[in-house]
């Protein structure tokens, strides 16, 4: 079985969000530390079984408890 990527979330991309990565949520401050400094807003997103593939929907469940999605994107100027 392939591994599926997990979807991004449109509504957010045509909004300006950048999908950057899947993110635990125990690192999640780490992260938005991170891209703070850089200057960019961040949105971390909770993951639901409807983001995965059909092969995936036996580890959705787990993944979704633990995993964020991280959006970031410039703030208006």
């Amino acid at each position: 079985m392939e591994p599926q990527p997990i979807k991004a979330d449109q509504d957010l991309l045509q909004d300006g969000w950048e999908r950057r990565f899947l993110a635990d949520a125990n690192r999640l401050e780490e992260a938005v530390q991170l891209y703070r400094s850089l200057g960019l807003e961040i949105k971390a997103e909770p993951l639901g079984p409807s983001d995965f593939g059909p092969d995936c929907q036996g580890c959705a469940s787990d993944v979704c408890k633990t995993y964020v999605l991280i959006y970031t994107r410039k703030p208006p100027p």
